[in-house]
């Protein structure tokens, strides 16, 4: 991974709703990071990924490996048994998620259960616990704001529109956005994940959850028709895989 100045971080697209943020510290933060062919071997062919991971478990060196939910998509049942080997890392979810990492047989000191309203330290992060609406599916998913230095993330997770309960993170108004468009699912769609945008007035938007699996749907061109129509003042990058970029408060 690149060398970073200080105020800097970078930040990697590993498909799917997948990121990885780096500091200049050295903090290496993993998020909803899908790796395997769980959801297949779960759920049969027509879950066959149309993306290949970028990436192998065993590659994973961090230090916070986080899911906002326990769908096997952004909770890799298959890759966290390979990961927990190394012993830097912990491991951070919802309560459903929690309850896999001790079925993993992952210590109890290395796990945190993350629920709305909190506010943790993750080395050299500040992550804010979000509301997430993911219906029935996933009662107790979030979203997460990721802060450095100034600078403010925004995982959506997997959630619908809310306004009225979105309201901490529209506050916020973090300059960087990474929500979900894939309308499936009670996903956010490309007119509401628009509309998102606009609420928080995210300048940097980076869109996710589309294109890994057939089922899952989503529609970029779209997706960047409406942004402009209503966030016209948003930028839109298209990542891909593997991808990393460098950013800073500054930046906006």
């Amino acid at each position: 991974m690149t060398k970073l100045k200080k105020g800097q971080l970078a930040l990697y697209w590993l498909g799917q709703a997948g990121f990885v943020l780096k500091s200049p510290g050295g903090t290496v933060i993993f998020i909803d990071a899908y790796l395997s062919h769980s959801v297949e071997r779960k759920f049969g062919p027509q879950w066959k990924r149309i993306m290949p991971p970028p990436m192998e478990a065993g590659e994973v060196d961090c230090d916070w490996f986080v899911s906002t939910h326990e769908h096997d998509d952004h909770l890799d049942v298959d890759s966290i048994p390979e990961i927990s080997r190394n012993s830097r890392v912990h491991f951070a979810g919802p309560r459903e998620c929690t309850t896999f990492y001790r079925t993993a047989g992952i210590a109890g000191d290395r796990c945190l259960e993350l629920t709305e309203g909190q506010q943790i330290r993750m080395g050299d992060f500040t992550c804010s616990v979000v509301f997430a609406d993911h219906g029935d599916q996933a009662p107790d998913a979030v979203g997460l704001v990721f802060e450095l230095d100034g600078l403010h993330i925004y995982h959506t997770g997997d959630t619908a529109l809310r306004p009225d309960k979105m309201k901490s993170v529209i506050a916020m108004q973090p300059q960087v956005i990474l929500p979900c468009i894939n309308g499936a699912f009670g996903n956010l769609d490309s007119e509401s994940a628009a509309e998102l945008v606009k609420l928080t007035g995210s300048k940097l938007v980076i869109p996710t959850h589309f294109w890994t699996f057939v089922e899952h749907l989503g529609n970029p061109w779209e997706f960047q028709k409406k942004c402009q129509t209503i966030a016209p003042e948003s930028n839109i990058r298209w990542m891909t895989q593997g991808e990393g970029i460098m950013l800073s408060a500054n930046d906006f």
